[in-house]
Order: structure tokens, then sequence, then C-alpha cells
């Protein structure tokens, strides 16, 4: 069966901050995860009609004014809709994007002034393609772009704030205004270190760790809740001669994926003094200035956390420091379980491998077994789909009428049954309250406390990442102790805080 590619990178510093899965081409089967926020994801089902209205535009002091309608003026808004570009079935993905052009032929009709252009992006390198757009203010008026990127390139004036316009109402959606149609705490997450927003987060993905129910079954085995349970399903799984969990540390998600999770719930509990925005989770420039303070990483929690992820290896393949192909492990049947992100069970529905599968969030790390945990599960979830909508910063000078047109229309699609469609097709968690959840994500939007940090794959710089990928495929092969692995990390943090401290000076104010 020909396997479906999902369109976009979901790449974070959560899940997949490396190049090799983009969301253009890959969108989210593995995946669908960090820079993480706390927030709730119970999304009502009521949604409301959208209604024309005039543009407006942001006054000098930043705050909304109603301005005269732009609507004489005739403009072209180009736009890249990423992972929901309209096209025709393929060979290599036979989904149909027809969403986008739906929604852009019914807001002409409201606006017949305004043309909606979409642009495809098929520059193999997003950062590169984005430098060089800004440099020649030749980039898309709309165009996707991952939320982290703007923490390092905001100061270059590259992105559009985006705070005026999400404090003004949506006439698309009963005139509520923006920021508060999200779901609670999905701005805070997007927000850079200077505090400000710059991208609208229209949708989010998530991950969960899918099991085969047949497996479950034939063992008598129940979803774990806690991590002495979790443990023990995957002991009597290995005993019957199955691979437990199909996980390699040489993969760009499941490690990442995993110290997001239990780091986060080791310091859930633990961030009050260091996170200085207060919205619950720990931004670059925080994390920087509590390690130069001496606050973080706590010695003892990463001790306790890597001493739980090496029992826990006992329980992954043979081999799992090298490449190991982990969807195809559990695909086959080989393997119980995989971490994998919300879209991939739409996939696994569709392609019938003869097993009925399930998904649970990853159980929660008691006190009985780390006396330094918070006692609380959390899950990966973020905005990280492919309506994440940014607009160039430059235009705000050049062409401010045209800006407005660009906010108006970015209203219209976040109206809730607008995004109910455009989540619909991409199979992505809408980020707008009153917007409907796809049919089958339901177990991705439970009450479970999101990460609050990132992994070490983007928690600081690449040369972190890779000394700490190093150290834990050594310690966990047995050439390290868990006190020389545990020297080394907090020497690794200190050094990577320093190299960013000096390129951020700001962050230690």
């Amino acid at each position: 069966m020909q396997k479906r590619s999902f369109g976009t990178r979901f790449a974070s510093p959560y899940i997949m901050k490396q190049g090799e899965r983009r969301m253009g081409k890959v969108m989210l089967r593995r995946l669908a995860p960090a820079s993480v926020l706390s927030l709730s994801l119970l999304i009502s089902a009521c949604s409301s009609t959208p209604s024309p209205a005039s543009s407006v535009e942001p006054s000098a002091t930043g705050q909304a004014s109603n301005s005269p309608d732009t609507a004489a003026k005739e403009m072209t808004i180009k736009f890249d809709p990423q992972g929901y570009l309209p096209r025709e079935s393929t060979t290599k993905d036979p989904a149909v994007h027809k969403v986008m052009k739906e929604l852009a032929d019914e807001y002409t009709k409201l606006k017949p002034n305004i043309k909606i252009e979409f642009v495809e992006v098929t520059a193999p390198d997003r950062k590169a393609w984005l430098q060089a757009r800004m440099l020649s203010k030749d980039a898309p008026d709309i165009f996707w772009t991952n939320f982290e990127e703007t923490w390092t390139n905001y100061q270059k004036g590259w992105f559009l704030q985006m705070d005026p316009w999400l404090n003004k109402p949506n006439p698309y959606n009963d005139n509520k205004i923006w920021k508060d149609t999200f779901v609670t705490g999905i701005i805070d997450a997007v927000r850079a270190p200077d505090g400000k927003a710059y991208t609208i987060p229209g949708d989010g993905v998530a991950i969960g760790i899918y099991y085969n129910k047949t497996i479950f079954d034939k063992l008598s085995l129940t979803v774990p809740k806690t991590w002495t349970a979790f443990i023990e399903v995957q002991e009597k799984i290995k005993a019957s001669g199955v691979i437990p969990i199909a996980f390699s540390t040489e993969s760009a998600s499941s490690g990442p994926w995993a110290d997001t999770i239990m780091h986060s719930e080791f310091m859930l509990d633990k961030i009050k003094d260091i996170d200085t925005s207060g919205n619950g989770r720990l931004e670059p420039n925080e994390t920087v200035k509590a390690i130069k303070d001496g606050k973080f990483p706590l010695k003892e929690v990463v001790k306790q956390e890597y001493t739980l992820l090496k029992e826990w290896s006992q329980q992954w393949p043979k081999g799992f420091n090298a490449q190991i192909d982990e969807e195809q492990m559990f695909e086959s049947g080989k393997a119980a379980m995989f971490m994998a992100g919300n879209q991939y069970a739409d996939y696994l529905k569709k392609s019938n491998f003869g097993f009925e599968f399930g998904v649970f969030s990853f159980p929660a790390i008691t006190q009985d077994v780390a006396s330094a945990a918070s006692g609380k599960a959390t899950k990966i979830y973020g905005p990280w789909g492919p309506a994440q909508w940014l607009v160039p910063g430059y235009l705000e000078q050049e062409d401010p009428k045209k800006v407005a047109a660009i906010m108006d229309f970015l209203m219209f699609l976040g109206s809730p049954d607008n995004m109910t469609r455009i989540s619909a097709e991409g199979l992505t968690i809408p980020n707008i309250l009153g917007a409907k959840t796809p049919e089958g994500q339901e177990p991705f939007i439970n009450e479970i406390p999101l990460t609050i940090m990132q992994g070490y794959h983007a928690l600081l710089d690449a040369p972190f990442k890779d000394k700490m990928k190093a150290a834990m495929q050594l310690y966990l092969n047995g050439d390290w102790t868990i006190d020389k692995f545990t020297d080394e990390v907090m020497k690794y943090y200190k050094e990577a805080a320093d190299r960013m401290a000096e390129a951020n000076p700001d962050w230690l104010k």
C-alpha cells in the first residue's frame, strides 16, 4: 500500500526541529510536539456563522481603531498555505486539498476587490528561503513558518506584530475580541522572548502512545496510567516475545519526545520562580537565565529522570542506539507500542494493518518511583500545524492598507466554522474555541497538563543537542555511570547558556 505523506513538517523544538521531516513533505505522520504551553484542550462543539465586515487598522498606539473600509482598493494577497495548499490527488499523496480554495472563493465574494493568490514554497530549506525573501522584501503576504523561528528573528523586523490585531473584535466571530476566541494559552505559547506574538496559531498537533489492541487483549493488558504500570505492561509484552515499544535514540522524535515529557513531569511544580512571564512554561530566555542563576536544571531531577529512562530502555528493541524503522516495526506487529502524532491515527485506520489500535497519553511518573517528580502526567501539544500564519513586518510601513486586508482575511479564516473545515482536511486540532475537532482526534484533547519545556534536542542550541544525545547513548550503553552522565550534562547546560547569553544579552535582564 502506498504510504501517505501528510503535508508539512511538524517541526518544533519540542518535536522535530531537524530539517529531515519538513511538513511540506511529510505532515505529521510520526507526529503530529516543544516550547509547550499550559492550556485546556476542551474544545466546544458550538460554531458561529461568519459575516462580512470592514477592514480596520490599528492605531499608532497599537490599539484597534475603526477606520474607513479599505474595500475600494484592488489588491492581491499572496498566500502560502503550506500543508493546506490546494491541489489534486497525486500518487505520493492521494489526499485532495480543496478547503483553502473554497474559503478563498467565499471570501472574495464578500470582498470582490480582493484576490487570493496561492504560493507554493518548494525551497528545501525554509530558513534560507525566509531570509532571502525578507532581505529582498518579496515574501508572500501570508506565509507559514514554525513559530519558534520568530524567537530568533523577530529582532530583525521580519514579522508583523500581531497583538494590536488580536486585541480587535473579529467580525467573523460575533465581534468577539480575536485573542479571546483562541484556546486558552495558545497565544502565549507563540510569544517571542520580547513578550509579543508574531504568529496567528490556527491549528495544533499532539503526541500520544499508539498501542496494538490485539496484543493488549491477548495478554489481558489495560492502558497504564502510571510509570509503574507502564513498565509492568511492557515486561509482560516482552515475556510474550513481542517488542514492547518501538524506540530508537537515533530517531528525530522518540528520544526528544521522551525527554520533553519526562523532564516536564518532574518540573511541573518547580518553575514558578523561573517562569518570569508567568505563562506556565519555560521559554528560551527564561531557560538561559535560570541556568545562569543556578536554578536550572536541578541535578537530582536529571539523575532521577535518566535513571528511569535507563530502566525503560530494557523494553526497547535491541540496537536502540542505532537507526531503527520504528514505524514499520509497529505496523508489522513486531512492536506493541509506538509514539506518534495525532494524524497517524487516520493513516492507521485507512491502512488496515490487521490489528485494532488505541492511543493513550504518557503515564504519570509518581513520587513513589521518583521522589523529585511532580506526580502529574503531561502531554505534548502545541501550535505546530500548517495553519501558523505570519505576515512580513515590512508591510506595516510600506502598505498598511494591505495589512488591514490581510488581517481581515485571517480573521475570516479564524472563524469557528472555517477552522472546523480547515482542521478536518488537515486532521489537525483547531485552536479556535467553538471549532470542532476532527473525528478520530478526540483522544488528544483530554485535560492532562501540557509539557512545559523543550526536550534536549531543542532546549538550547545545536552543540548542546549533539552532546546530550551522545552522552545519553554512552550512558544507556553502560559506558557511563549515572553520576558521570549527570555531571557532564550539568556542564553542557552551563556551556550552552553561556553561548546563548552572549548572543542574546537582553535575556539576562
